[in-house]
């Protein structure tokens, strides 16, 4: 008997405690995901000139280019850049030069065309700006950007 009346006495106890650890689990993710929507509104509402504008290491592959995003046709022998799709923001920097550095040579080209599959920082290459670096049978080259003529 003793037991039982111990047992109806802990198990209300024990499950009180568990709703209230479930209540404050669910606040603070609740609180989390506020946050992050918030952050996110800012920046997609913010002006992408804030962000750096100065890319280190980033990835460089080439493309056949032809008709490019920005509405232009172009040439295996332009420097121009097809810029990755989390930057490219719907055109934003369409016919904008950047400034490009790889091993101690550097260049300007246009951006002209979207890159979906580069990574953030990354940008597509014509053919003729990447043999201006290195032979087409490299096939990726890791450098620095920024936008802006040297």
């Amino acid at each position: 008997m003793r037991l039982f009346v111990h047992l109806s006495f802990l198990l209300p106890l024990g499950l009180s405690l568990f709703s209230v650890s479930a209540s404050n689990a669910h606040q603070v993710r609740r609180h989390h995901a506020k946050r992050m929507d918030s952050d996110l509104a800012v920046r997609a509402s913010g002006n992408l000139d804030m962000f750096k504008r100065d890319f280190s290491n980033s990835r460089f592959t080439y493309y056949a280019d032809g008709l490019g995003a920005c509405g232009g046709v172009n040439q295996p022998s332009d420097f121009i850049v097809a810029l990755n799709s989390a930057q490219f923001n719907g055109g934003q920097y369409c016919n904008q030069m950047i400034t490009i550095t790889i091993n101690g040579k550097t260049t300007q080209a246009e951006i002209v065309d979207e890159c979906p599959g580069c990574p953030f920082g990354g940008l597509d290459f014509s053919e003729g700006l990447f043999e201006f670096f290195e032979s087409l049978s490299g096939g990726v080259l890791y450098g620095d950007w920024s936008f802006g003529s040297a």
